[in-house]
């Protein structure tokens, strides 16, 4: 691959092909190409240091298990629809990114 095929992912960084559509290194989608943004959400629990939390984790067609999105290069997750789980009932929180050195397990809700 020569220089002029080549550009910098705009999310991580790498040097990636100039027509691709997703970067192999950090699995996002850029633009300059068509890919249907269709996946999956998945319900799960994320027990952290201090907290469990109940949400939904978007799986992208392109990758096929949730694994494949907590092990990806990025040092987040993210959760919607998410609830903090407390003793006494559940908090809501919406939007939650969630830092992935500090997860201790992951757990699927209903599989």
């Amino acid at each position: 691959m020569t220089m002029e095929n080549r550009k910098q992912c705009p999310y991580c960084a790498e040097i990636i092909d100039t027509k691709a559509i997703i970067c192999k290194h950090c699995q996002s989608i850029i633009g300059g190409g068509s890919v249907e943004k269709s996946g999956t959400l998945v319900r799960v629990r994320v027990k952290t240091y201090e907290k469990v939390y109940s949400g939904d984790i978007f799986v992208p067609q392109h990758l096929d298990r949730v694994s494949d999105v907590i092990n990806d290069s990025r040092h987040f997750i993210i959760l919607i629809n998410a609830k903090e789980e407390l003793k006494t009932s559940d908090a809501p929180v919406g939007f939650l990114a969630i830092n992935k050195a500090i997860i201790e397990w992951v757990r699927l809700i209903g599989a």
